[in-house]
């Protein structure tokens, strides 16, 4: 409610420094393992709650100045690589689960 009527003073910065994007359940199931092990390394982690459109879930990171996200469709469930996005420039590239992990730590 409070996001939807702007009662969040904008100044505030997120600590979220990820945010993976939802596709849909069976995408979910595909990094959901990441999920907990870059929280144990300290980096603060969300999952988009519903599989709604993508520039939808693109604008709440944005809001929330999340810098990076991640996108795990169905094309990056094909090829075991997601695509990370830096949020800032638009840069994208392709990462395996291990790579990702290690780009934040």
């Amino acid at each position: 409610m409070l996001e939807e009527n702007n009662g969040f003073p904008e100044l505030t910065e997120s600590s979220t420094r990820l945010l993976f994007l939802n596709f849909g359940p069976e995408e979910v199931r595909s990094f959901l393992p990441l999920v907990p092990e870059l929280r144990r390394k300290g980096i603060s982690v969300e999952i988009y709650p519903d599989s709604v459109k993508i520039k939808k879930q693109m604008h709440y990171a944005d809001q929330k100045k999340i810098p990076y996200v991640v996108l795990a469709g169905p094309e990056e469930l094909a090829s075991g690589k997601f695509t990370l996005r830096n949020m800032k420039t638009g840069e994208q590239q392709k990462m395996s689960p291990e790579e990702l992990m290690d780009f934040f730590v």
